[in-house]
């Protein structure tokens, strides 16, 4: 982290500014390290004169989750991109952005986060929720298929079958949460 910091005032003094296609699931995913992050703000303006940006924060609260979770910043960054790549394809799915204000989003995007961070792991859920899902909600089922082969396919990694009904489960709450609130307008 501290080489990282080093290279962002190197790179704000020479006007070079690098962007953060991630920088909004960084703050989603990892909000606590992302608030940890901020700080550094007042920090470097005070001290250096120097101006970071969300981006820099972005990239800072990577390396903060990496250190507490003992893990590559690389795989933070995965993850994230997993998440953010896997939002959309549900989002295409379903026909329609999912509001990232709701609760379903939130538990939704946790979920997938913990998903991806298994899958790279090694680890198995224990409930195989999969005929359940599959007969009673076909198609989040059909839609949860999908986004497992692309997780596999981004993370280079084999998740294990049980994910897709615990993804169904949670793609089902976001398309009905969605459907609920177009009933109530």
């Amino acid at each position: 982290m501290a080489d990282h910091i080093e290279y962002a005032i190197k790179r704000i003094r020479e006007h070079e500014q690098i962007s953060n296609p991630l920088t909004e699931d960084i703050r989603a995913l990892f909000h606590m390290e992302y608030k940890v992050a901020k700080q550094i703000i007042p920090i470097l303006k005070e001290r250096m004169g120097i101006q970071i940006d969300e981006d820099e924060v972005g990239y800072i609260a990577l390396h903060i989750h990496s250190a507490i979770e003992d893990e590559k910043v690389s795989q933070a960054m995965q993850v994230a991109q997993a998440v953010r790549e896997c939002i959309s394809q549900i989002e295409r799915e379903i026909g329609r952005p999912i509001d990232v204000m709701s609760l379903a989003y939130n538990r939704l995007m946790n979920h997938i986060r913990y998903m991806a961070a298994r899958a790279m792991k090694g680890e198995k859920l224990k409930v195989n929720m999969n005929d359940y899902m599959g007969i009673k909600f076909p198609n989040a089922f059909r839609i949860a298929e999908k986004v497992c082969s692309q997780v596999e396919r981004n993370l280079k990694c084999k998740l294990y079958e049980v994910e897709i009904g615990y993804l169904a489960m949670h793609i089902e709450r976001v398309a009905d949460e969605e459907l609920d609130e177009k009933e109530t307008d």
